[in-house]
């Protein structure tokens, strides 16, 4: 259940990319070979905004790899390229959890020595109360395990309503965190990665407000943040980096700027005159970007590319009519160009045309993208909705939508973010559904409500430009999230396709019960194509994450548990 390397390939226009360009085997590369030394100024360059900075809030990766910088929890991902980033390891915690009960108890020991940024120790209580917070009715974008495994979960309101607090989670001393669990889960060790297993001080909570000004543990603390503007943060005096083994915390000072035009980002890296040599991007090189830099000796040594365990994919609105009828969502699935879509994303360089909805990462098994395309997780060579080279069938899209009444076509709505490759996501999917006669119109949402938007049922429409990035490597938390009926929430909610099928939940059930991971994961490969046929989804691509830095940036490299975009914890600047 490891991600495969990354395997660099572009179309004969582009040039291909040489071994240095792909950051070598492991998506490290130039930026990763020099040696990063402690001081300056590092410059984060993003055309996008950050949704939640609030660690029971965060749920989005790129949210999740600025927040490693201000916060720790209890376990987290290796700070590592290629495969070895997928490991979890200790952060906040000495080890990665101690098991009983059938692996209905967990215990974790805090290390010694680890402090918030007013000098005050981190204690159990702090976890504890941290956790806690993931249940208020006011704080609900998070991640839903808290709720799904703690004993009493389904019940409790959160530390605003209930200050008694939650009775499984306990604290017999500072260091010491149980948390008892209503079913066994063999990899909980894994779930304490997340944000929301960070410490919050109660006497710092400031409830929705804390989005803004998080009490860091971490490297960094915030000095100033204007939101949808600029984050700046700067050291926190208290980090003892003896204690921390994952964050290097090299630059004195992090400024990153949201919200930028992506054309221009590209424009200041390429350049990497002034600040800007100092810098690197949030997001991957623009489409337009992608010729002018793989064809530069010089710019193809600043390109990193890292590979990821994400598959993006079109979200269909199972309770919307005409959208019940599963001939319609079918046809959808038939007439969509994904070819298209991964142009919008920069072609081959964005990931290879995704097939089955697991991606082929999270088996460990694929080496290249012709056999990775071909085998998905626990099952046969499947691809249930195929069209010649990705580019979509409209003629059996027609012919779907005359089986089910509607051979005049229809009109749909389309949800996507208020940015330049939302847009261009958007218009592809309007132009290849056109084709079969569905007429979409698209509604754009700002980035910063993207999710809090599309997670509203009540004010979700249609069609939903989507993606998922398991929260560990494994199937276990990719089809229950996405799919369990039981998880629609009125906010929050992750199963945009809301997708309800008794069958489907039962076996989710079933397989949550197995105790062999192996024998676990060749069930979620089988429940998947069964879930495909049903066409909640149309998954396009399976992504990779092509991100210039600029000529004085070091330690670069591609994470795998953000979408292959860099893991900011490592990043310094040369000698």
């Amino acid at each position: 259940m490891r991600p495969r390397r990354a395997a660099c390939a572009l179309t004969a226009t582009l040039g291909l990319l040489s071994a240095a360009a792909c950051g070598g085997p492991d998506g490290g590369g130039a930026a990763a070979d020099a040696t990063p030394a402690p001081g300056g100024t590092l410059h984060v360059l993003s055309s996008i905004d950050l949704e939640h900075l609030d660690p029971a809030r965060a749920y989005v990766t790129s949210t999740q790899d600025v927040g490693r910088l201000l916060y720790r929890t209890l376990t987290t991902f290796a700070p590592a390229p290629g495969q070895a980033g997928g490991q979890i390891v200790p952060d906040l915690a000495t080890d990665t959890g101690r098991p009983a009960d059938g692996a209905r108890t967990w215990t974790f020991t805090l290390k010694d020595g680890v402090k918030f940024e007013d000098g005050r120790p981190v204690t159990s209580k702090d976890v504890k109360y941290g956790v806690e917070r993931t249940f208020a009715a006011e704080l609900p974008e998070g991640p839903p395990y808290a709720r799904l495994w703690l004993a009493g979960g389904e019940t409790y309101k959160g530390p605003y309503k209930d200050p008694a607090g939650l009775a499984s989670i306990e604290t017999p001393d500072e260091r010491t965190i149980v948390f008892r669990l209503n079913r066994p889960v063999a990899d909980f060790g894994s779930a304490v990665s997340l944000p929301m297993f960070a410490p919050v001080p109660q006497d710092k909570d400031t409830g929705v407000g804390y989005d803004n000004r998080p009490f860091s543990s971490g490297p960094y603390r915030i000095d100033a943040f204007e939101p949808k503007k600029q984050l700046t943060l700067v050291r926190n005096p208290a980090w003892d980096r003896t204690t921390d083994t994952v964050r290097k915390g090299l630059p004195d000072k992090v400024v990153i700027d949201l919200n930028l035009d992506p054309a221009v980002v590209d424009q200041r890296l390429i350049a990497g005159q002034g600040e800007d040599a100092d810098a690197v991007a949030l997001e991957p090189i623009g489409p337009a970007s992608v010729g002018r830099v793989v064809n530069d000796p010089r710019l193809k040594k600043r390109l990193v590319t890292g590979e990821s365990i994400n598959t993006r994919f079109l979200s269909i609105n199972t309770r919307h009519r005409p959208l019940d009828d599963v001939r319609v969502r079918q046809a959808i699935a038939y007439a969509l160009d994904k070819d298209a879509l991964r142009t919008t994303r920069g072609g081959p360089i964005a990931g290879d045309l995704a097939t089955t909805l697991l991606p082929p990462t999270l088996s460990g098994a694929a080496a290249t993208p012709a056999t990775a395309a071909a085998t998905p997780p626990g099952g046969a060579p499947e691809d249930p909705y195929p069209s010649k080279d990705g580019k979509g069938d409209p003629d059996k899209a027609k012919a779907l939508l005359a089986e089910a009444g509607h051979a005049s076509g229809l009109e749909l709505t389309l949800d996507t973010p208020a940015t330049a490759g939302g847009k261009a996501q958007g218009e592809a999917v309007q132009a290849s559904l056109a084709r079969a006669g569905i007429t979409v119109k698209i509604n754009e949402i700002s980035s910063s409500a993207f999710y809090s938007t599309v997670g509203s049922p009540a004010r979700q429409h249609d069609l939903v430009i989507d993606g998922w990035t398991p929260d560990w490597p494994g199937a276990s938390t990719y089809l229950p999230i996405l799919f369990d009926g039981r998880l629609i929430t009125p906010e929050g909610n992750n199963n945009r396709a809301q997708y309800d099928s008794p069958e489907v939940d039962a076996r989710l059930d079933e397989i949550a019960a197995v105790g062999d991971p192996a024998a676990a994961q060749s069930a979620y490969g089988e429940l998947a194509q069964r879930i495909m046929r049903d066409a909640p989804v149309v998954p396009f691509l399976w992504d990779r994450a092509a991100v210039l830095v600029g000529p004085n940036v070091a330690g670069a490299y591609g994470h795998t548990a953000f979408v292959g975009r860099l893991d900011l914890v490592s990043l310094g600047l040369r000698k």
